[in-house]
């Protein structure tokens, strides 16, 4: 909206041209004027918070970080005892966060993501359970304590918690944040999925988003203070984690990082398996059922402190459970990786998962850039499909394995707004998932899965476009995130090429790992990478739920010229690509750009030498690679009558 008296004054100037121009007739104007049949939008909507990136020079028009471009980091030391008999978990934290931003901080942006599954939450996803959600024992930040009942202090809304700060935070200083919590871990009956994490009765525990978190501050909006309503995941700083979990001996633990103290928790059997795993190219039985429990598996005594480190992740997460078997071998990612398998014994499926997830990172790390971590760890459990950095909470199949794994390098390593911008997210992963399921399988990648269930929505009232917030995308949420990414990009690939947009995809990863890209960094990215303005491509594609629409209307063969006439009915302009099929068999593509629509045209006459050659046929998009959404005038066959 724009400001009261500027608006008054325009409205005015307005009325006087009114006043001023003289009438012409309706009939007169339309023969006066030519207006295109349909406007073609070139470019994307820049909003104020990207263009402020812009000027202040940490974000750059060609995609790139800017010069200027900064990113706070937080570091947590923390200790953690689980009561599996209670299913409490009681944790205290020390956590710096590095102000590296130009700004003073006045107050610290806690999220205490438990407060999901409280009874009086707002939620749009399920829960499986209701328990009273983070239990805060004590604050303090920089040595004062944080009054927890004075809401001028603390204040608690949802999943978000504000800390006044008692004295602000400069530029380039850091400030100390510890705290006591404690909270259940939510049952999940055993017929039902957890939503990202839970526990079965009291004997299998996967334990994420369970620490008070320092929430994400940019410079795009400062304090991300978006719920967390369910669908729509997450958006985290990067830190180090120094991470103590205390649980009885005999309890095998999965986690991020790296095990700072195998000698202290595994017996000498399990830390030689291990040693092996490293080795061997099968899968080794780190842990067998018959192999369980305090002495042949860990150390022995009444409980025992796993201790997990690692340098640079953006979240922390693990699994327990006194029943888990563990398989392990090793990938080449390229560096030598250790994978790890956590599995009920009865979950038999799971025999082959340790190879599944070997052969996911390679293909991963081969196709966009290598592993980051030293290991990856796949836990068997009520959530049957959630990732965090290094473990995921996994279905034993291929595919599952490949598509959580495959988030180990987004969001784990291009850590984008999940909440926002899912399909940065999901979306990403699922095109890559493609191609390592396809080379798996040793065949060509198909997008069938996901064309059908972009095609079930497009252009109808409840599609949300791409670039509506995710946690507000309504039904078809999972088609914005997961679906329409990755048809996208193929039909990118119909525009400049599959190995461009493969290459460009690859070298956008490499450019943003560790940091924070927004979805215009990545168009302008794209864009530079090619060396050409797809504005009308990313428009088209992700602001818009607009639609392609070709047709031939007819096709003409003259005695050395072959015309084929092309409307567009759609309001989504891409290049038309015709396949003409000669009476000896022989195939030509023809193909003319999108910029023959950019003027407003909707139709075009296609002329294209015979060399004394007779047409059989001819169709449009023959790879279906823009989706037409009536795709029955696509194809012209000799004799129909066109």
């Amino acid at each position: 909206m724009m400001p009261y008296r500027i608006s008054y004054r325009l409205r005015c100037l307005a009325a006087v041209a009114v006043c001023l121009t003289p009438y012409v007739p309706v009939a007169a104007a339309a023969q006066a004027t030519h207006w295109p049949a349909r406007a073609v939008t070139r470019t994307i909507p820049l909003g104020p918070e990207i263009e402020r990136a812009y000027r202040a020079g940490t974000r750059d028009s060609t995609g790139s970080p800017g010069t200027r471009y900064w990113q706070q980091t937080v570091d947590y030391v923390i200790e953690a005892r689980l009561d599996v008999d209670s299913a409490v978990l009681h944790g205290t934290e020390h956590a710096t966060l590095h102000n590296t931003s130009p700004d003073t901080l006045h107050t610290i942006v806690l999220r205490l993501l438990q407060n999901y599954y409280t009874a009086m939450e707002s939620r749009d996803d399920y829960t499986t359970d209701i328990t009273q959600g983070d239990v805060m024992e004590r604050l303090v930040v920089n040595g004062a304590a944080v009054p927890l009942t004075d809401s001028r202090a603390f204040a608690v809304h949802g999943t978000v918690a504000a800390v006044r700060l008692q004295a602000p935070v400069a530029p380039g200083a850091s400030v100390t944040i510890d705290a006591a919590w404690h909270f259940t871990v939510p049952n999940v009956p055993l017929d039902q999925r957890a939503e990202r994490m839970g526990r079965w009765g009291t004997s299998l525990y996967q334990v994420a988003q369970w620490y008070p978190q320092v929430a994400m501050y940019d410079d795009l909006r400062g304090w991300d203070t978006d719920q967390y309503l369910g669908l729509g995941e997450f958006y985290n700083q990067f830190g180090s984690f120094d991470v103590k979990i205390t649980v009885p001996a005999g309890w095998l633990v999965g986690a991020t990082g790296t095990l700072a103290n195998p000698a202290d928790v595994l017996s000498p059997t399990t830390r030689d398996r291990l040693t092996l795993a490293m080795r061997a190219d099968t899968t080794v039985h780190v842990v067998d059922a018959a192999g369980r429990g305090a002495g042949p598996a860990t150390a022995s005594g009444g409980e025992l402190t796993w201790h997990f480190t690692t340098p640079r992740v953006n979240d922390f997460a693990f699994a327990t459970s006194k029943n888990y078997v563990w398989d392990a071998t090793h990938a080449d990612a390229p560096s030598p990786t250790l994978v790890q398998v956590f599995y009920l014994p009865e979950h038999t499926d799971y025999h082959q998962s340790a190879q599944y997830a070997r052969f996911a990172l390679e293909h991963h790390a081969k196709m966009i850039m290598p592993y980051s971590f030293p290991q990856a760890s796949v836990a068997d459990g009520p959530e049957q499909g959630m990732e965090y950095p290094m473990i995921v909470f996994c279905s034993p199949d291929l595919s599952t394995i490949t598509h959580e794994l495959g988030h180990e390098w987004y969001p784990m390593t291009v850590s984008s707004d999940e909440t926002r911008y899912g399909w940065q997210d999901e979306g990403f992963n699922d095109y890559i998932d493609l191609f390592s399921d396809a080379a798996y399988a040793k065949q060509p990648p198909t997008f069938s899965e996901w064309i059908e269930a972009y095609r079930a929505v497009a252009g109808k009232d409840l599609e949300p476009t791409l670039m509506w917030p995710s946690d507000f995308a309504g039904p078809n949420y999972e088609e914005q995130a997961y679906a329409k990414a990755p048809v996208a990009l193929r039909a990118l690939g119909g525009v400049v090429g599959d190995s461009a947009v493969k290459n460009a995809f690859a070298a956008y990863a490499r450019a943003w790992a560790y940091k924070h890209p927004s979805p215009w960094d990545f168009f302008m990215f794209m864009n530079h990478q090619l060396g050409q303005d797809l504005g009308w491509f990313w428009h088209a594609w992700w602001f818009t739920r607009e639609t392609f629409d070709q047709a031939i209307t007819a096709v003409h063969q003259k005695p050395n010229t072959l015309e084929i006439d092309v409307a567009d009915h759609g309001a989504m302009p891409m290049p038309v690509i015709a396949q003409i099929t000669w009476s000896d068999g022989s195939t030509q593509t023809v193909v003319r750009p999108a910029s023959v629509w950019f003027a407003g045209d909707t139709t075009l006459t296609i002329q294209v030498p015979t060399a004394g050659k007779t047409v059989r046929s001819v169709q449009l998009d023959p790879e279906n690679r823009f989706q037409d959404m009536k795709p029955k005038d696509n194809t012209w066959t000799k004799g129909s009558g066109a």
